[in-house]
């Protein structure tokens, strides 16, 4: 096939004639065997109101677009100027137009386009139709118009208040040419309050025909002198002209307020896709719009890397029928197949042509995002504006979920990179910190198995304090190696009960390091019973987590205090020392992961920056608070809260 140069490029009219299908084959063969694009243009009049003709519009610029080409929509009166300027600015190369027999509108298209765009060449493809398909109409000019009878009692009321009108002038002694005028007006505003050419056509004609009856000689007869037939003919003309104008400018007025609403759904797409949150608010976002837009029912199947939705999500109005009445599971296939391969499908399209709903894609390059099915088989035709709005609309909405899966994707990222530089950290931290009660157990243990036997008791004693001391350290860093583990990657799990808050200060004392009998610890519990809903065992370990720390950072015959007391609705839970207290500034990190500040305990084995983090996380997933301060004149008092639940009594 020859290739030619990018600029090559093709353009069909297309109309409602019988003959433009074969014109637009015939245009796309020609594409095809030239490899140039393909553009076809409808020039739409707004005085257009024949049903039909629409209708065979839409089905040429249907049939276009299976062809493979673009589809544009203009809008005047003058096809021929608005034809020409288009392919100038759009670097048309060659225009094809279809010539039907007996016929001129062709003829003269293609001279006022020779004459408008010289540079441009001209094809016209013959008509190859042996008849007219379509009857003749009496009135081709009235587009089809159905008379009503409201319009038609417009037109006769409007008229009537005319010739009152005509009557109080000439009673009053004005002028016979204000009568002319008030007459004119009077079809002006039958073409304002009524639909169609053919009242106004109708007002202007009896407009004449009233005037020459009552307000000319001989009165009251049709007969009149010769002097007034040019008053006749000035006077029907004007208001033919009159009117013609007048309605123009209401088609344009309701065609411009109808694009007006378009492009303000359009718009309104952008705001609202900037607010939508996540994917599935924006497939609901667009659905509204779309159903705005073209006033249809919208369904879309959501499309995951799992595969296809089971069931789609259903924005429905009641002008189309709705969804409730087709049977989704058998337009189901219709759905997967524009899935799979990321095109229309469904109505109006040659895969599926017998389902209610045109599908299409929600896709990026190389990513089908979901579905959108529109209901088509029940109501009016979508014209190529909306079309095209809608189109514009799908691709918005794949850039917003692509955005969204993106944003998403990099938050994973970063999530995995500060998982891997948490458990890096964690095991650089225990490789270093294991170290020394690890070889501290060891060398005790090779000393006892190579001089029990000549070890003094108190020797021997020492070296099993130490031994267990060790051990009882490595085991609550196991512990809360494990708590954290499960707190990061999400699978702690909490097992709140109803709790008396006492009880569980008392039993975190049961379990606190075996070097708290060398502190003075002291306990200040509220009188009253302070119950909370939390997981005991979790707590406990924050209590014994503080207690430790307090313990560890305090010298012997320190005091230690462990108190509850009630603050509005919550138990607030403190520990206080009177050790050295936190540094200045290190009131918030201290609570961070691997966290462990200078060194200022006499304990041989320094923290690995674990025990206040899982204490954080656990109050937290209770709904709590916690934070340190220092105290006066030294010390530090570690607190958190945890919400107390309110026991109603009953009385007998």
């Amino acid at each position: 096939m020859r290739r030619v140069s990018e600029q090559e490029r093709i353009l069909v009219c297309v109309s409602a004639s019988p003959t433009n299908a074969d014109v637009i084959h015939r245009a796309a063969a020609l594409s095809d065997a030239m490899g140039a694009e393909l553009i076809a243009v409808y020039v739409e009049d707004v005085e257009l109101r024949d049903e039909a003709q629409a209708q065979a519009v839409h089905d040429h610029l249907s049939l276009a677009e299976k062809h493979g080409a673009m589809l544009t929509t203009i809008y005047g009166n003058d096809p021929a100027t608005a034809i020409a300027e288009y392919a100038r600015v759009s670097g048309i190369t060659k225009i094809v137009l279809g010539k039907s027999p007996g016929r001129h509108t062709r003829d003269t298209l293609m001279a006022r386009l020779n004459e408008l765009a010289p540079n441009v060449e001209i094809i016209i493809i013959p008509n190859r139709l042996t008849a007219n398909t379509n009857p003749s109409r009496l009135f081709p000019f009235l587009g089809g118009e159905r008379f009503s009878f409201g319009d038609l009692a417009k037109t006769a009321l409007i008229l009537a208040a005319c010739t009152g009108m005509g009557f109080l002038f000439s009673a009053i002694g004005l002028a016979i040419t204000n009568v002319v005028l008030i007459y004119i007006l009077g079809v002006m505003g039958v073409a304002l309050t009524t639909t169609g050419y053919v009242y106004s056509l109708l007002s202007s004609f009896l407009s004449v025909l009233v005037f020459n009856f009552f307000f000319t000689e001989p009165y009251y007869s049709l007969h009149s002198s010769p002097d007034y037939l040019a008053t006749f003919a000035v006077m029907f003309t004007a208001a033919l002209l009159s009117s013609s104008l007048t309605s123009r400018i209401k088609a344009q007025t309701i065609q411009t307020a109808n694009k007006a609403y378009q492009t303000e759904v359009l718009l309104s797409t952008s705001q609202l896709l900037q607010k939508a949150e996540d994917k599935r608010s924006i497939l609901e976002v667009i659905q509204r719009q779309l159903s705005r837009l073209l006033e249809h029912s919208v369904l879309c199947y959501d499309c995951t890397d799992t595969g296809f939705a089971d069931k789609p999500m259903l924005c429905e109005i009641e002008g189309d029928g709705g969804l409730s009445g087709i049977d989704l599971t058998g337009e189901r296939s219709a759905a997967v197949w524009a899935w799979e391969n990321a095109k229309h499908a469904g109505r109006t399209t040659r895969m599926f042509p017998d389902a209610h709903c045109l599908y299409m894609a929600v896709r990026s390059e190389g990513r089908v995002w979901a579905i959108i099915g529109i209901r088509a088989d029940n109501a009016p035709p979508i014209d190529e504006y909306r079309k095209n709005l809608m189109i514009s609309i799908l691709d918005e909405c794949a850039l917003a979920v692509e955005k969204d899966h993106m944003t998403r994707e990099k938050q994973r990222m970063e999530e995995n990179a500060r998982q891997e530089s948490l458990r890096a950290n964690l095991l650089r931290s225990i490789s270093h910190d294991l170290r020394t009660p690890l070889t501290s157990i060891s060398g005790n243990a090779a000393i006892l198995m190579e001089d029990q036997g000549q070890l003094s008791e108190a020797s021997l004693k020492q070296l099993y304090t130490s031994i267990y001391d060790d051990a009882i350290w490595l085991n609550g860093l196991v512990e809360n190696l494990l708590t954290i583990t499960r707190t990061e990657n999400g699978t702690m799990k909490l097992n709140p009960q109803t709790e008396l808050v006492a009880d569980t200060v008392e039993e975190a004392l049961r379990h606190v390091d075996r070097n708290a009998a060398h502190r003075q610890i002291v306990t200040d519990l509220p009188e009253e019973m302070l119950l909370a809903q939390m997981d005991a065992g979790l707590i406990v370990q924050v209590l014994v987590n503080l207690l430790n720390n307090a313990v560890k950072y305090t010298p012997e015959g320190a005091k230690i205090i462990v108190g509850v007391r009630r603050e509005e609705n919550m138990a607030l839970i403190w520990v206080e020392d009177d050790g050295q207290g936190v540094l200045p500034g290190d009131e918030e990190r201290v609570f961070d992961m691997f966290y462990t500040g200078v060194k200022r305990s006499p304990d041989s084995r320094r923290g690995i920056g674990l025990g206040l983090a899982l204490c954080k996380s656990i109050v937290q997933a209770h709904g709590g608070e916690i934070g340190v301060e220092n105290i006066e004149p030294h010390g530090a008092k570690f607190w958190f809260t945890l919400p107390i639940v309110e026991v109603e009594g009953y009385e007998q």
